[in-house]
């Protein structure tokens, strides 16, 4: 059996099948997550749709079987594509870096927008084609377009709000380990395969929301499942220092460390990044010195 296969020796590696019931926080929450996730999607389909009549009765001075025929029109649409976009993002986005989840985002805004808006179109022909029998395509112009526009961008921002509230977890994550002393060694997903990260070839932990982004010697980056404090508890005290709310580095990667103003200090490590040292952090460094 080759070391891929193998867990690092003294660090017994557990499935979530495996795990007991206290310890599959991860297995358990996909399962619970679902309910959550149906619950808050009917409240907010029932919600708008309830709105939007209220809207388009007043603003229209339509009869309210009109206002809720139009509401549905606007809502249905809104439904569907805010369910797909949930699954892009809880698949495809959450589990990348933060950057390029802040990148994603950018993109997808106006997809969600534009996409909503031209199946409104459609919704809108089709519901007159049935009031009148008249198949008619119009658009929305002026102000109408940029407040369609907006609107989507903003139900948008509330769909990506709600999958990082019941995400529930990182499903391409480290796989957790369970140790009793520092960790030396730690899987990571790769694809399909899990592949072995050394501790000591770590350079920079920088805290990512429920996550710690892990920068290592050969400039590779990944996501582990662990708050940055939670991380931090698992480390060799006498190797890592926290030099930053949201970093941590490696010492044995420290190149040189120099002062940058006010207490602080600009670290210089081996893989050719600088992070900057908050005063709390340079005083910790200087606390290191013998």
């Amino acid at each position: 059996m080759n070391d891929m296969a193998k867990p690092a020796k003294g660090l017994p590696v557990r499935s979530a099948e495996d795990a007991a019931p206290a310890d599959r926080p991860a297995a358990n929450r996909a399962r619970d997550r679902l309910p959550s996730v149906a619950a808050v999607y009917a409240a907010g389909i029932a919600l708008l749709l309830a709105l939007y009549t209220v809207v388009f009765a007043v603003t229209l001075d339509a009869g309210w079987p009109s206002a809720l025929s139009t509401a549905i029109a606007n809502v249905v649409p809104l439904a569907g594509l805010a369910a797909g976009f949930y699954l892009i993002l809880h698949s495809a986005v959450l589990p990348r870096s933060v950057i390029a989840q802040g990148a994603s985002h950018i993109v997808l805004a106006p997809v969600f927008a534009l996409s909503w808006y031209a199946l409104v179109l459609v919704s809108l022909m089709l519901l007159r084609a049935i009031e009148s029998g008249e198949m008619a395509f119009g658009t929305f112009s002026g102000i109408a377009l940029v407040w369609q526009l907006f609107q989507g961008v903003v139900l948008y921002a509330l769909v990506a709000t709600s999958a990082y509230a019941l995400r529930g977890g990182r499903q391409s994550s480290a796989v957790q380990i369970v140790a009793s002393g520092p960790m030396k060694r730690y899987l990571t997903r790769q694809g399909d395969e899990l592949v072995p990260i050394a501790v000591g070839d770590i350079v920079t932990i920088t805290g990512a929301q429920d996550y710690a982004e892990v920068t290592t010697i050969s400039q590779r980056r990944h996501l582990v499942r662990l708050s940055l404090g939670e991380f931090e508890q698992r480390l060799p005290a006498d190797e890592f220092v926290r030099i930053h709310r949201s970093i941590i580095v490696n010492l044995r990667h420290l190149d040189r460390a120099e002062p940058a103003g006010s207490g602080r200090m600009t670290l210089h490590l081996s893989n050719g990044q600088s992070v900057e040292a908050s005063r709390t952090g340079a005083r910790s460094l200087r606390e290191r010195v013998i």
